[in-house]
């Protein structure tokens, strides 16, 4: 009995120590306010778990180490106007926060001590550190719900947020005015809204080449030196975005991948010339191109099939709409005779004084059937009636329209499906798509509802990009424009013989290297064959025309290139 007794008592003793220890693991506070070295330091160090706020506030706190016990703060943790503080080292049992708020402690240069924290639950703030260079600390964190780094003078990078892979509302990233770069996402593939704002020294996106889905909104605005969005080419699922006031930018690649749209609004960028990297835009229920004041077209759009609503509005230099919806789709049927590959449902053209050129098909279709809202732009696009007028003159259905390099030529191929009155096809040519010079020109069938091919040669591209548009012109004199198609050489694609085009005697580069040469007409006839390549070859006896020069090389290559005798 007396044993039974003695060991009934170790139990309860075991038991009420044991009670006594999660008690003191475990501490309650409605808001604890440690505004003090002193109150840090008399912070209880049994406290594993906290269920409640803690804000740390005071202007001689330097040293966190009496709160390394804490594991996990069931509320909001506030880390605040500390100008002594230069680590965070005392935190370094932290795993979980309900919320995670750091503003304003000058002397953090990045957030070593939170490294083994995993989880913030609700808002993670980092905010107005003027000494924080990077996030080195975060390194265990995979998940976020808001996530807001803003204000921080000196923060260069993203570093420390390598595991960071989803955030399930907002990231927000802004006025971080010596941000280069945002390396340090590498693992980020989903984010629900991203916005990219007023970072002064950013200059592009590196760091999100993995993000593939914004499922709500993105917002990239008034980043002074952003100049692409390149390092979004894994981004394939986008809702909504917004891009604006970022004039370095000269175009949208990088968004090659995202197929659809909700919202999509491009404004107020004032380097932006063309809307490249939307080519595989198909579909966008809302869409808003306004206040870019370098644009010129909308190339890029080529292969836009619906719009709900559209609105182009006060683009100062806009002169055409070459490139909505004129992709290859594009042909007949409709009640003016025309069908656009892009079906609009509501329409606004206003305030572009240089926009002259609006006939096209998609706009076309809209006007014949539709009431559209069309003010203030130049003549021709003026108003409603205006563009239904040049619609009705239309000279040319264009349906395909290329251009490809062949043999430091530039050869352009375009397709017709109807003509009425058409007159000739000028051919013009850009370096910048801005300035624009007559290069060539091709006399049109005039009359035709059938498929109708053509063809015509540059000779003289220059090195780097060059800009090709159709202008369409008709017995009348009036004339509409193709979309822009463009071509890069890079310099080292060299013409084989010269000159280009050639009257008398045609010289052949490196012919001791040539095993044959042949000159082939357009009908496929060769009326020049040698297999001792002399180093110049007369061709005043052939027929003034177009020819293609075939030459097979000592290792088997064989070249083309086109030359005209005249």
């Amino acid at each position: 009995m007396k044993t039974a007794l003695c060991k009934l008592v170790s139990i309860c003793v075991l038991n009420a120590l044991i009670f006594s220890a999660l008690q003191a693991q475990t501490c309650n506070f409605t808001d604890l306010r440690l505004n003090s070295q002193s109150a840090v330091n008399s912070f209880s160090s049994s406290c594993k778990t906290i269920n409640g706020d803690i804000t740390i506030s005071g202007t001689d706190i330097t040293d966190l180490s009496p709160l390394q016990n804490i594991e996990t703060i069931s509320g909001k943790l506030t880390i605040q106007n500390n100008p002594a503080l230069s680590s965070l080292s005392g935190l370094k049992n932290l795993t979980t926060a309900q919320h995670l708020l750091i503003y304003t402690n000058n002397l953090l240069n990045d957030l070593s001590g939170l490294e083994r924290l995993k989880f913030v639950g609700g808002s993670t703030h980092i905010r107005y550190n003027a000494g924080l260079a990077d996030l080195k600390g975060l390194d265990s964190l995979t998940n976020a719900s808001t996530f807001y780094i803003t204000n921080n003078d000196s923060l260069t990078s993203l570093a420390g947020l390598g595991r960071l892979e989803t955030v399930s509302d907002i990231l927000a990233i802004s006025a971080n005015k010596s941000l280069v770069t945002l390396n340090g996402l590498t693992s980020l593939n989903s984010v629900s809204r991203i916005n990219i704002g007023e970072n002064d020294a950013l200059t592009n996106l590196s760091g999100l080449e993995q993000l593939t889905s914004v499922s709500y909104q993105m917002n990239i605005m008034s980043n002074k030196k952003l100049t692409s969005l390149h390092c979004l080419t894994s981004l394939n699922y986008l809702s909504e975005a917004y891009i604006s006031d970022n004039d370095l930018m000269t175009d949208l690649s990088g968004l090659e991948h995202v197929g659809s749209v909700y919202w999509l609004v491009i404004g107020d960028n004032g380097g932006l010339t063309s809307l490249n990297g939307l080519n595989n835009l198909t579909s966008a229920t809302n869409f808003i191109i306004r206040y870019n004041e370098s644009l010129t077209d909308l190339s890029g759009l080529e292969n836009l099939t619906n719009v709900g609503w559209i609105q182009i509005s006060d683009n100062a230099e806009l002169k055409s709409l070459s490139g909505l919806g004129t992709g290859t789709n594009a042909g007949r049927g409709s009640a003016n005779g025309r069908i656009s590959a892009l079906a609009i449902t509501g329409l606004v053209i206003r305030n572009n004084p240089q926009l002259t050129s609006c006939a096209i098909a998609a706009v076309c279709d809209f006007t014949s059937t539709g009431e559209a809202t069309i003010t203030a732009n130049g003549s021709g696009c003026e108003s409603q009636d205006a563009i239904e007028i040049a619609c009705s003159a239309l000279p040319v259905t264009l349906t395909h329209f290329k251009v490809d390099a062949e043999n430091g030529t530039a050869l352009l191929r375009w397709t017709t499906a109807e003509e009425r009155n058409s007159a000739v096809f000028e051919i013009e040519h850009s370096l910048d798509a801005v300035t624009w010079y007559k290069a060539g020109e091709e006399d049109a069938t005039g009359e035709s509802n059938a498929l109708v091919h053509y063809q015509w040669v540059h000779f003289t591209p220059a090195s780097g990009l060059n800009y090709y548009r159709l202008k369409m012109r008709d017995l009348d004199g009036s004339f509409t424009y193709s979309q822009i198609a463009r071509l890069r050489f890079d310099g080292q694609t060299a013409a084989m013989v010269y000159p280009n085009p050639v009257s008398d005697i045609m010289v052949v580069e490196n012919s001791k290297e040539i095993v044959q040469l042949q000159i082939i007409s357009t009908e496929g006839r060769t009326v020049y064959e040698t297999r001792s390549v002399p180093d110049a070859i007369p061709v005043k006896g052939l027929a003034a025309g177009m020819y293609q020069v075939l030459i097979t090389r000592q290792n088997g290559t064989v070249q083309k290139q086109r030359i005209a005798i005249f």
